[in-house]
């Protein structure tokens, strides 16, 4: 089949053209320097609650966290186009009583949604997942491996072909790939360790030693099977140096803030990335008039 038939959406954010693919790419077309009037995609925060309590977690969600007001999110998303991507997390997602209302709703408008679980909670939740995969309110799964609970990893990749593994750096160890990796048809997004939250006070020469390990063994799993990153790994593990230069020009997405932004639901403010204190609240301007306002200069 011809890779034009597998377009989920096209659109046109200033001038620059989106092409988003089936398979979760994406292509920008734009001459000269590309100019955008809105975020392609966005890191949603709609709750801080989860019984996890894990040490490292930036967004330091606790069993009794608050939830988004779900029409205040409805309204803060409202005037974005069809096609963007909404990244949602918190917090256990599956704890947010308004979740099959909030999907449905962006399935609606034509959002891109993609959800992220802890392993942990995936069993729990495993029947709830396969409804929204079903229904298509959800596209991408994020599993951030934490466990050894493989088995209900496997019948969610049954379920769908879009299951990513998250890992930190600085927090797993680079030899779990190979244990990954058994599970077939891997793709695995490795994340910077982020010190916001909680993750502040557990940063330590352990971390550090981690991170530094990863440096070391990552060159040799490239080629092995689909690795992503975020742009705090790219530069934590300064990746950059490891990859040919037209590899690194094709595959660099620009930086933090150019494309994207992160949107707290539940204390109802923007940033930049979810590890940003410099934040705005909903309140003094539009999550449109933010972006144009604040948004990076074009970085590549």
């Amino acid at each position: 089949m011809d890779m034009m038939d597998n377009i989920l959406y096209k659109y046109n954010n200033g001038n620059t053209t989106v092409t988003i693919y089936d398979d979760g790419t994406k292509i920008r077309e734009y001459e000269d320097t590309p100019c955008v009037i809105f975020p392609e995609s966005i890191d949603l925060k709609i709750t801080n609650s989860c019984n996890m309590n894990c040490a490292f977690c930036h967004e330091s969600s606790t069993k009794d966290g608050a939830h988004a007001n779900i029409d205040k999110l409805k309204q803060t998303l409202n005037d974005l186009p069809a096609g963007i991507e909404i990244a949602i997390g918190g917090g256990n997602i599956f704890e947010y009583p308004d979740l099959i209302e909030f999907l449905t709703w962006c399935k609606y408008k034509g959002f891109i949604c993609n959800i992220t679980i802890n392993q942990k909670h995936l069993k729990k939740n495993l029947s709830q997942l396969k409804y929204l995969i079903e229904e298509d309110l959800v596209k991408g799964i994020g599993v951030s491996i934490n466990g050894n609970d493989f088995n209900s990893l496997k019948e969610l990749k049954s379920k769908s072909k879009h299951v990513v593994y998250h890992l930190i750096a600085g927090i797993h160890k680079p030899d779990i790939l190979d244990k990954l990796n058994k599970l077939g048809n891997c793709k695995v997004l490795i994340l910077g360790y982020k010190q916001f939250g909680r993750g502040i006070n557990y940063y330590s020469d352990e971390v550090i030693k981690n991170i530094n390990e990863w440096k070391i063994k990552l060159p040799a799993y490239f080629g092995k099977f689909l690795i992503a990153f975020d742009n705090l790994a790219l530069k934590q593990l300064d990746v950059k140096s490891m990859l040919p230069e037209k590899v690194w020009d094709s595959c660099f997405m620009g930086e933090d803030f150019t494309f994207t932004m992160y949107v707290d639901g539940v204390k109802e403010q923007y940033a930049p990335t979810s590890s940003s204190s410099n934040r705005t609240s909903f309140s003094e301007m539009t999550l449109l008039d933010y972006f144009v306002k604040h948004k990076n200069k074009i970085s590549f």
